[in-house]
C-alpha cells in the first residue's frame, strides 16, 4: 500500500485566484489519490482581504483538512511570504511570485523558489494567469500531480462556461510555470 501524502496551502489577497488554485489542484488530485481534501479560508471582503486555500492529497485517510503548518505553500503577496516562511514545516517548499515578493527568506531548513509569475503572465497577455504560472511551477517542483491532470481539471472548470475563452491561456500558463520550475 502506498503512503503518498502532500499538503499545500495557497495564500494571497482575495481576487487573485487563491481559491481557484486550490479547487483546480484538488480536482486534479482526485484523479489519482484515494483521499483529497480542500479547505478554503478567506476574509469577508470580496476583494483585497486575506485568502487561503489548503489541499491535502493522500492514499490514506486524511485526519483533518485544517493544516496550520503545511509542508508546501504557494504565496502571492509579501505578507503571505512572511507568514508562511515562519509556518512551513522543516523540509518544506515555499513557492512565491518574485515579481511582487522581493524577500529572500531567513530559514535554511526550507526551500524557497522565486518564480517570475507575474512577469510571465504579462508576457502571455493577462496578469490574472500569474496564479496558474505558480501552480505549474509548484507541480513541476513537487511532482504530486502531473500537468496533464491539472489541464484536465482546468478543462472541467472552464469548458462550457462563460469563461471558456480563458481555458487555453490558463493551460499555457500552467505549462510555462512547469518549464520555469525546471530552470529553478
Amino acid at each position: 500500500m502506498s503512503n503518498r501524502y502532500y499538503e499545500v496551502t495557497f495564500s494571497g489577497i482575495g481576487g487573485k485566484g487563491v481559491l481557484t488554485l486550490g479547487q483546480i489542484l484538488a480536482e486534479a488530485g482526485m484523479q489519482i489519490y484515494k483521499h483529497v481534501a480542500y479547505f478554503p479560508n478567506y476574509s469577508p471582503a470580496m476583494r483585497g482581504g486575506e485568502s487561503e486555500s489548503t489541499v491535502v492529497f493522500s492514499d490514506n485517510v486524511i485526519p483533518s483538512p485544517l493544516i496550520f503548518n503545511p509542508l508546501h505553500a504557494i504565496v502571492m503577496d509579501p505578507a503571505s511570504f512572511t507568514n508562511f516562511e515562519m509556518r512551513l514545516k522543516t523540509g518544506g517548499i515555499l513557492v512565491c511570485d518574485d515579481s511582487v515578493i522581493s524577500a529572500k527568506g531567513e530559514r535554511n531548513d526550507i526551500e524557497v523558489f522565486h518564480v517570475p509569475a507575474s512577469e510571465k503572465a504579462i508576457e502571455l497577455g493577462d496578469l490574472q494567469v500569474a496564479n496558474m504560472v505558480l501552480l505549474g511551477a509548484y507541480a513541476g517542483k513537487v511532482e504530486s500531480v502531473p500537468i496533464g491532470m491539472i489541464e484536465r481539471a482546468l478543462t472541467k472548470r472552464f469548458a462550457g462556461t462563460r469563461r471558456e475563452s480563458l481555458l487555453e491561456l490558463n493551460k499555457k500558463a500552467v505549462r510555462e510555470g512547469n518549464q520555469l520550475a525546471r530552470k529553478l
